[in-house]
């Protein structure tokens, strides 16, 4: 975190230059209420008028820095918080989607919405504070030893015994609060997940149950909240304990010291001033510092994420994609099951190819591992006669567009949803729209282009956002299309005429489907028909029902 105060060394500076006044008020303010005693004993009317004037100048001057440490603390804060999350999201953005997907998404949102803040307060804020309040121990320090020597090193020992236990409580209330984040980020997983299911939910009527998963994950957290506030709690008490002890230590100190005439009472209400900004500031330290130190598992586990991923050097970048190979690959999510078997296969540019095949055979496993999803495999995979591992995927999705079965929608206007916030003309955008059957649609919407969707396409129909998804790998105009059961949300016959549009592009064309239309499959140059994670059969339709074998039982039975 120390490169985002070296970044922004201007308000850094400012803010430190500004929260380092503290102790330098409160001398001035101790040594008003020593002119104020001492006017009053001696009774000098004179005196009391330049207590007056000196007192109306210190509320002012109090004031106005007041001000400028919140406007400046305000700037710092923002800024370091901007450049913090830019680069968080950044690092996040630059993974490849096989790393990307190791983590559930919650993880992801619980960084932004609890660790940051935790960054924020305890580490950014947190140090301005104790900036403030080292100004302040020091400061008063130096004028009490300027007053009374002798009641300064009594002080010193007092405050060292003081401020001992709590730093003893540090790396306890460190461990406490990154096993109370982890518990965060289990109940944001939990309550994701449950919202996303609220339909399939209130379908299986199990609304109690899902309550009651809810309730054990959040007493976990709570109950790790718990400890980590007991703690914290522990600490707080030792604070106001070492303050509220040497305050009233010091004034009986004090007192003594006057009863031997070794100094006034004016200088004793001034040292008791200046005892309580030396005494209540370092009770905040000894908690403001635990804080500090607590924070830094947060911190190695943002900059984890804020790491950009290692690139392996010399990597290719391709043009077009030629062909895709698999060379006896197998591959499996985990070892009990394997999803792909033995796959050996060559995808050929300006080829159409249709992949069928039961519920769980591997059709859209093997899309995913030509979108490099995954690593795990066993066997070869190679893009233009190079192994993908080896390529700037950049490079390869600058070539692909992909048509997913459950498309996802921004809550954003119509235009950025299928632009994604490219530059591309209007007109041009018209044409895809009405290419992917959206012509009546975008006259029926109020604002046109500019309509808002609403989060996961809520005012649409599931046949509108699957549309809209055909509509945004159109504009994109690339060599290879991929499409994982493109028009699984419409109705027969507007998948008909959009799937026959689709195919009808000079391009390399790789469709997962389960539709199995006569029309339609004649139209691929080869069908790949998996069974078990394994090519069973492929050809084009007519050699595949000659066979009479696995497609034509999937045909058959389609009909």
């Amino acid at each position: 975190m120390k490169k985002y105060i070296k970044s922004n060394t201007f308000y850094f500076s400012i803010c430190i230059i500004l929260f380092s006044t503290a102790g330098i008020m409160s001398v001035f303010l101790a040594n008003i209420i020593k002119k104020m005693i001492d006017t009053s004993t001696e009774r000098n009317i004179t005196q009391f008028y330049q207590v007056m004037i000196l007192t109306i100048f210190f509320i002012f001057i109090n004031f106005i820095l007041h001000i400028l440490r919140g406007y400046f603390r305000a700037k710092f804060l923002k800024r370091v918080m901007l450049s913090l999350k830019h680069d968080l999201f950044k690092g996040i953005f630059s993974k490849s989607i096989k790393n990307y997907n190791k983590k559930n998404t919650s993880v992801y949102f619980s960084i932004f919405n609890n660790d940051l803040k935790i960054i924020e307060k305890n580490y950014f804020d947190n140090l301005l504070t104790i900036i403030s309040d080292f100004s302040q121990f020091f400061i008063c320090l130096i004028a009490v030893f300027s007053l009374q020597f002798e009641l300064a090193l009594i002080i010193i020992f007092i405050n060292i015994i003081a401020i001992f236990v709590p730093v003893l409580f540090g790396k306890i209330l460190s461990k406490k609060q990154i096993e109370s984040i982890n518990r965060f980020n289990n109940l944001n997983i939990k309550i994701k997940d449950f919202f996303n299911s609220f339909e399939v939910i209130k379908c299986f009527q199990t609304t109690n149950r899902i309550i009651s998963e809810f309730d054990q994950v959040d007493v976990e957290y709570e109950e790790s909240m718990q400890n980590y506030r007991y703690y914290e709690g522990i600490i707080s008490g030792f604070s106001t304990l070492s303050s509220l002890g040497v305050s009233v230590m010091t004034t009986l100190i004090s007192l003594y010291f006057v009863i031997i005439n070794q100094i006034s009472i004016g200088e004793m209400m001034a040292i008791t001033q200046l005892v309580n900004n030396i005494a209540n500031p370092l009770g905040r330290l000894s908690n403001e510092l635990p804080l500090l130190k607590s924070i830094k598992p947060v911190e190695q586990k943002i900059e984890k994420y804020i790491k950009i991923d290692d690139v392996i050097q010399n990597k290719k970048c391709i043009k077009s994609i030629e062909k895709i190979t698999f060379n006896h690959l197998y591959f499996s999510y985990d070892e009990n099951k394997e999803i792909i078997h033995d796959l050996s296969y060559t995808f050929l540019k300006n080829k159409k190819y249709a992949i069928v095949g039961n519920s769980g055979s591997g059709k859209s496993t093997i899309l995913k591992l030509i979108l490099n999803y995954y690593d795990n495999y066993q066997g070869g995979l190679y893009i233009n006669d190079i192994d993908i591992n080896m390529i700037d995927m950049t490079s390869i999705y600058s070539n692909i567009s992909v048509v997913h079965q459950n498309a996802p929608i921004l809550n954003d206007s119509l235009k950025n949803n299928i632009t994604y916030y490219n530059n591309y003309p209007d007109s041009q955008v018209y044409r895809v729209m009405k290419d992917a059957g959206l012509e009546n649609f975008i006259k029926s919407l109020p604002n046109g282009l500019d309509t808002v969707i609403n989060e996961n396409g809520n005012n649409i129909s599931g046949g509108e956002k699957q549309r809209i998804s055909i509509a945004r790998m159109l504009l994109k105009n690339v060599d290879l299309l991929i499409y994982d059961e493109p028009t699984s949300n419409l109705d027969n016959i507007t998948a008909k005429e959009v799937e026959t549009h689709l195919l009808d592009e000079n391009k390399t064309c790789i469709m997962v489907t389960h539709r199995l239309d006569k029309e339609l499959l004649n139209k691929f140059d080869e069908i790949l028909v998996l069974e078990n994670g394994i090519i069973k059969e492929y050809g084009n339709l007519k050699n595949l029902l000659e066979k009479k074998g696995t497609f034509y039982t999937l045909y058959r039975g389609g009909e």
